[in-house]
């Protein structure tokens, strides 16, 4: 039940070694927070189930709460944004595509094209961590918001 992003719960119970068991990170969204207001309710909700998940009290019918899901899934599963441009062209920043903190300009490269992964030389890059236009190889780490340029 742990979460990629978000540091882990030192009360949480060992699971043991169960190998039919598969733990998957999850997030109770109790619905319906405008017929009853007490926020407390989720808290008493988890302790009689003896449940110790994240938890977004929202309401569909007034969209309280609604827009704090999609922040928190974003930075619990380690999504990076990493936006991509050719070779004298200018970037392409309304798809980005997205890969799990830790991967690479390689990796980045095999969802643009098989074939240009696998010929892949050597990428410039502006972003945070790295000089506007700097070249980087392959195993170079992405951040979020970067933009790479992929050449071959």
């Amino acid at each position: 039940m742990r979460w990629p992003g978000l540091a882990s719960d030192p009360d949480e119970p060992e699971t043991g070694v169960d190998p039919f068991r598969l733990d998957l990170p999850t997030l109770l969204v109790a619905n319906k927070s405008d017929l009853d207001p007490d926020p407390d309710e989720v808290k008493v909700l988890e302790e009689l189930l003896g449940l110790r998940f994240p938890a977004i009290t929202v309401s569909a019918e007034t969209g309280d709460g609604l827009d704090e899901i999609g922040p928190f899934l974003f930075k619990a599963l380690e999504i990076v944004r990493v936006y991509t441009k050719t070779p004298g062209n200018k970037a392409d920043d309304d798809k980005p595509f997205t890969v799990r903190r830790g991967d690479t300009v390689y990796d980045v490269a095999s969802l643009v094209h098989k074939d240009i992964a696998e010929g892949l030389r050597f990428a410039r890059m502006w972003g945070a961590d790295v000089y506007d236009g700097q070249q980087v190889g392959p195993d170079h780490l992405v951040a979020d918001g970067d933009l790479v340029e992929l050449h071959v």
